[in-house]
């Protein structure tokens, strides 16, 4: 079978680097049509407990997804009036806002404490806006809210919160992403070139590697959709794991050359040896890449199978499209030739050889301060934040809602109304505003005295605090995400 295809394909080279051509036409349009998912709380383990209050925010409460909005040095009717059209925005479930929800004309010294501290700076210049969304914090319906509200808002207006830092990770990796994957290509063309005799053959093979690549990315709509960080890695993982089996193989189509006359011949040779030792080497390759689907979190498999499937697709087309490229440019190759940096090795071989006892003895002394550095390395666990630059929109927000509020994030605790009186409640919120890092907490009786019976209260304000037996309690924390 293997000596059928090998005579095929280099019996038929030009007819093969066609047929590999048309296959990019679908593999583009599975890659267009394929979601990348930006919000890794979808990757982490369903039984969790923050997945299960995530599940409740989303459905009954319809706050999926929170933002803060940060409003600097305008009036309060600009506030109010904001909140209005943010509301009419398609994907926004709720705002809340000191202006909007008790009226722009009340002081603020007449607000009890804790809504002073979530919705105005210490000084006063700036105020705060909660916004909720009805889709996940990754949804395309609340990125189209983050940006519409960014549209409706002035310059004096920042937009925080995972769903605007999520957006912003959007907005670069779609403009930076063509861009580090032509420096990885342009990089990788210059080491081939100063290592080998052809000015044609890197191109030969990067173009290899670059149709494994898009057939790679295209045939990832089979999983429906793949998280952000897959789409970052990926292409590049390929190219740096599949390049040696292009090397492998040139070399050997090379020796071959030496004892046949037909170029043909020595490539359908070629394909046999390589494909019998490549297919060893990149099954290791493949069962270290399924290790990763072996973990509980999602981001793993998700990772674990692209390049799984990026590993089996490039050795394919290393014995199946790269020799017919080979053959078809091989004029090419050997009429555009030059001097390549070919450094003799021997001396230091002979050296390492005949002092081997001390570099072995060197490895095992550099073990220690390796371990010591491996487990003394601060890990960061903020997938998104940091990946993004100082001066981008939402981290320029996060940095405004540090500065003038004191908060950098806000999480909700879901509490069912069965299991706490009023007065347990009460004594949970004093509890917790005790823990290191929460600056306050905020409940439905923060914004409703419990001198009011709840006959006297409206329903869409009950209903933005109380759904199915469920409440919420808000705390604003000081403490960096993933700290």
């Amino acid at each position: 079978m293997l000596n059928k295809l090998a005579r095929m394909v280099t019996r038929k080279p030009k007819l093969v680097v066609t047929i590999a051509l048309v296959l990019l036409i679908p593999s583009i349009i599975g890659y267009a049509a394929t979601r990348v998912n930006y919000d890794v709380l979808n990757y982490i383990p369903q039984d969790l407990d923050s997945a299960k209050g995530e599940a409740l925010l989303e459905d009954p409460f319809q706050m999926a997804a929170t933002a803060m909005l940060i409003v600097e040095d305008m009036p309060s009717d600009y506030v109010a009036q904001l909140q209005e059209a943010i509301e009419e925005v398609d994907g926004v479930s709720n705002v809340l806002s000191v202006a909007g929800s008790v009226g722009s004309q009340l002081p603020q010294a007449m607000l009890p404490q804790d809504l002073q501290s979530l919705f105005y700076s210490d000084s006063g210049a700036a105020t705060q806006m909660l916004i909720f969304f009805d889709a996940p914090a990754a949804s395309l319906d609340t990125m189209h809210a983050i940006q519409a509200i960014r549209d409706i808002a002035n310059e004096k207006c920042f937009v925080a919160g995972f769903s605007a830092l999520i957006n912003d990770t959007q907005e670069m990796l779609r403009s930076e992403m063509p861009l580090y994957i032509a420096v990885a290509a342009l990089l990788a063309l210059i080491a081939m070139s100063v290592m080998m005799t052809s000015w044609v053959l890197p191109v030969a093979i990067l173009l290899n590697i670059g149709l494994a690549i898009v057939y790679n990315m295209g045939t990832n709509i089979l999983f429906g959709e793949i998280s952000f960080v897959t789409q970052a890695l990926a292409a590049i993982l390929q190219l740096g794991v599949t390049m040696d089996y292009s090397v492998f193989l040139y070399n050997r189509y090379q020796e071959e050359l030496k004892y046949r006359e037909d170029p043909r011949d020595a490539m359908a040779s070629a394909i046999r040896a390589a494909f019998l030792s490549l297919s060893g080497s990149s099954l290791t390759t493949i069962a270290g890449f399924a290790a990763l689907c072996f973990m509980r979190l999602g981001l793993g498999r998700d990772v674990g199978l692209v390049m799984m499937k990026g590993v089996l697709l490039g050795i394919l087309c290393v014995v199946l499209v790269l020799p017919a490229i080979l053959l078809v440019l091989d004029g090419p190759i050997h009429k555009h030739t030059h001097r390549c940096l070919d450094p003799d090795f021997a001396p230091m071989n002979r050296f390492l050889v005949k002092h081997r006892r001390v570099f072995v003895l060197i490895a095992l002394v550099a073990y220690a301060p390796a371990i010591y550095s491996q487990t003394h390395t601060e890990l960061y666990h903020d997938l998104i934040g940091n990946m993004l630059p100082d001066t981008a929109d939402s981290v320029v927000a996060t940095e405004k809602l540090e500065d003038d509020f004191g908060v950098v994030n806000q999480h909700f605790m879901l509490v069912h109304q069965d299991a706490l009186t009023d007065g347990d409640t009460a004594r949970l919120v004093e509890e917790l505003k005790e823990v290191p890092g929460i600056d306050s907490v905020l409940t439905f009786r923060s914004w409703v005295s419990r001198s009011v019976p709840d006959f006297f209260i409206p329903s869409d304000v009950m209903e933005m605090f109380q759904q199915e037996g469920w409440t919420y309690l808000m705390l604003d924390s000081a403490y960096e995400t993933g700290s």
